[in-house]
């Protein structure tokens, strides 16, 4: 599955290692027990040239039926060393692990193998390490291996490499968990070409929650108890193995918690909370949803014909239970109907014709299209309907009101008093301003989205509706009970819930235990309340993304804390603590991916006298974010790069994965960042990577890389994942202690 280059020698030739690492096997019994394993820089070899086997296809096919999972991978390698190379497969096995389904074929020729014991995989383990200067596989020092035939890969060829093996996935407090080994940036020089995962879920009734902490999933439901959830990847090293979470619920809203706790700290959680895709008509919250389409002179051309589609394909979707209206607007505001309109054949149909006769012309007037709006919800008779409206412009207010402080202003004080309004705006192009649309979607119950040049306005604008097309639960609140404290939930206040998409919160606690939660809502004006006996937050352990995610939520609400009010030392100094104890990479806080010393030569010796330390991240971390801050600050509300941070500034506060960046390494609930390159004992280039958390005064204990001392080390809690970032590596171990590891002798 992946590839990983080494320098063992045999018979005169260099063998090449491909180490499989199949970890879903047998996965950990309980969720505070799963660790997701680290990325690991790679290591430049100078015996070996650059690209000497390189993955041209990494496909992962997985159907998962009931808590069975079949996987099946094909991998196509390509040698371009200009040598004939020799492999061994290694599959490193979870502790129990069996391996009586697994098939492994190359260009179709089923090749034999062994079951080695756990001493004697770690015996090779640790040859490999000490040999190749390469940690990737001391987190799997503990177990057995599967050992696979020799097979050459002549100079300039490919193979085809394919094998398929089942799995009993764990299912721990609730979730299913399936993971995959996708990642590669240990085991090949080079970027994978092509990466293709598909996870099929079928025959999993009441399949609710459906979650990856590590990437960026697409999930397509099939059905209330199936889905197809895939990733793909061009050219790129992946860094983390990939986890799939899942929970299966036959309640009406399904909901599920992850949570990590480091010794001696506060906790971080993640609450899944989904409904199912096959939704009863009489549990569909009823909507008034208008439409309001500016038409200005600035649209003419493409931009309103993609508008009219948009619209359209909005008009074409509603709900039966709905009413619905459509304004466009330019220098005055044009009103389909005087009134909201019941959803059937004619008032669709008429409704498509109207927006077909739209032309562009005029000035903008948003103000008056906002109240023009809001007065249409002012109706006592549908006040236990939900309010929605989309609002799509291109360009700033030219007419009547322009200020943006008033236009919000007019906008809060005129919405109906008796029920809330949900506003999305949507900005096409750049020329729109942002800190307005922003904080009307914020203060009105929505969010902004925006459309640049070259995208699509239909497609953007299909898309999202779709995401909010059958909403179930109006009105969300959560309650934790009394037995534990929860603070700093993301986001504040909590979306509608609607069929098929599913609600991430984000937060702390301070204890952990058994927590009854409650979750509560409204359908057509009456109350629902749903109850979630003896949920899991763990007192130890558990899984790290989830502090990561929470810190990139934390820090996007900070930054758009800056865009409001200006930088503010208080809030620069929360930004540049999280940003270097989780490692979140924003374009703000690029002092994270700067190299602030390289450090190049011998080591020196090993004593610890004379072994080079890096300089702490800390010292210009400040003034480089108070920088950017101010800059952010000053920052036109106009443009492309307004409309690019507000982006950023919403990804970050709706984020549901945290991807490693190049320049960052997140592993056992610490960040690492590289800093350099150092010069290993045979000349090969070695990348020097520091715990963020590592000041220059603190009690530095130098350990050999690949010594006894260092192997010993495997056994403390979190050591392993730590030590298989690099054999060049500092790390802090206590209250002002670290531990330098190195190659030099």
């Amino acid at each position: 599955m992946f590839v990983k280059r080494m320098t063992l020698v045999r018979s005169g030739l260099p063998l090449l290692v491909l180490a499989v690492l199949l970890l879903g096997l047998v996965a950990p019994t309980k969720a505070q027990d799963t660790r997701v394993p680290p990325p690991t820089p790679r290591t430049l070899a100078p015996s070996l040239p650059p690209g000497q086997v390189v993955v041209e296809l990494q496909q992962v096919d997985a159907v998962v039926n009931g808590p069975v999972a079949t996987v099946h991978v094909t991998q196509v390698l390509r040698n371009d060393s200009g040598r004939t190379a020799e492999g061994v497969y290694l599959f490193p096995l979870p502790v129990g692990a069996a391996v009586s389904d697994f098939q492994l074929t190359v260009n179709g020729q089923t090749l034999e193998g062994k079951l080695l014991d756990r001493a004697e995989a770690r015996r090779i383990y640790e040859e490999i390490v000490r040999r190749q200067l390469d940690p990737a596989l001391l987190e799997y020092i503990d177990r057995g291996v599967f050992q696979a035939s020799v097979f050459p890969i002549p100079a300039g060829e490919t193979r085809k490499v394919a094998f398929t093996y089942n799995q009993v996935l764990p299912k721990s407090d609730g979730l299913y968990r399936f993971n995959f080994p996708i990642r590669t940036h240990q085991y090949s020089a080079a970027p994978v070409e092509q990466v293709k995962v598909s996870v099929e879920l079928v025959k999993q009734p009441g399949l609710r929650t459906l979650y990856s902490p590590n990437y960026p999933i697409r999930v397509e439901r099939t059905g209330d108890d199936g889905a197809v959830v895939t990733f793909d990847a061009v050219d790129t090293q992946l860094q983390s193995d990939l986890d799939l979470y899942f929970g299966v619920d036959k309640a009406a809203i399904g909901l599920n918690l992850l949570s990590y706790k480091p010794a001696g700290e506060d906790g971080y959680f993640l609450l899944l909370a989904a409904p199912g895709v096959d939704v009863a008509a009489g549990e569909i919250v009823e909507r008034d949803l208008v439409l309001v389409v500016d038409v200005s002179g600035s649209m003419e051309g493409e931009k309103l014909l993609q508008a009219q589609a948009a619209a359209q394909y909005v008009v074409e979707h509603l709900n039966p239970v709905d009413h619905f209206n459509l304004i466009a607007f330019s220098s005055a505001p044009q009103v389909w109907q005087r009134d909201l309109q019941a959803v059937d054949k004619a008032s669709v149909t008429d409704a498509v014709r109207w927006i077909g006769r739209l032309r562009a012309s005029g000035s903008t007037d948003i103000n008056r299209a906002l109240l023009e709006v809001l007065a249409l919800f002012d109706d006592e008779e549908a006040v236990n309907r939900s309010a929605y409206v989309l609002f799509l412009t291109d360009g700033q207010p030219t007419l009547g009101e322009t200020e943006p402080d008033r236009i919000v202003d007019n906008a809060l004080n005129n919405r109906p008093a008796a029920r809330a309004v949900r506003l999305f705006p949507f900005g096409i192009g750049y020329d729109v301003n942002t800190d307005l649309l922003d904080v009307l979607g914020q203060q009105l119950g929505g969010r902004a989205s925006y459309v640049e040049p070259g995208e699509r306005i239909d497609e953007a604008v299909s898309s999202f509706y779709a995401q909010i097309s059958t909403p179930v639960l109006a009105n969300v609140s959560l309650d934790f009970g009394d037995k534990v404290t929860i603070e700093e939930t993301f986001p504040y206040p909590l979306p509608d819930l609607f069929a098929g998409e599913q609600l991430v919160m984000a937060g702390r606690y301070r204890e952990g235990g058994k927590v009854d939660v409650e979750l509560s809502g409204a359908v057509n004006g009456k109350e629902r309340l749903y109850v979630y006996p003896k949920q899991p937050l763990v007192t130890e352990g558990g899984e790290p993304l989830v502090a990561r995610l929470w810190a990139t939520r934390k820090i996007g609400a900070l930054l758009e804390q800056i865009r409001r009010s200006g930088p503010d030392q208080e809030v620069i100094d929360a930004i540049v603590d999280l940003s270097m104890r989780y490692g979140v990479v924003t374009p703000y806080t690029a002092y994270l991916v700067e190299e602030p010393g390289v450090m190049v030569g011998n080591n020196g010796p090993a004593d610890g006298g004379s072994v080079p330390l890096p300089r702490s991240l800390a010292y210009s971390a400040h003034d480089s974010v108070a920088a950017a801050a101010s800059q952010l600050s000053r920052e036109s509300a106009a443009g492309a790069v307004a409309v690019q941070a507000s982006k950023t500034r919403d990804e970050l506060q709706r984020a549901t994965s945290v991807v490693q960046a190049d320049a960052v390494r997140y592993a056992g609930g610490r960040a690492f960042q590289r800093q350099g390159e150092l010069a290993g004992p045979n000349g090969e280039r070695l990348e020097l990577w520091v715990d963020t958390a590592f000041v220059e005064d603190m009690d530095v204990t130098t350990v050999a890389f690949g010594s006894e001392a260092y192997f010993d080390l495997i056994s403390q809690p979190g050591m392993a994942a730590w030590l298989a970032i690099s054999p060049e590596l500092v790390v802090v171990t206590g209250e002002g202690e670290a531990m330098r590891i190195t190659t030099a002798k």
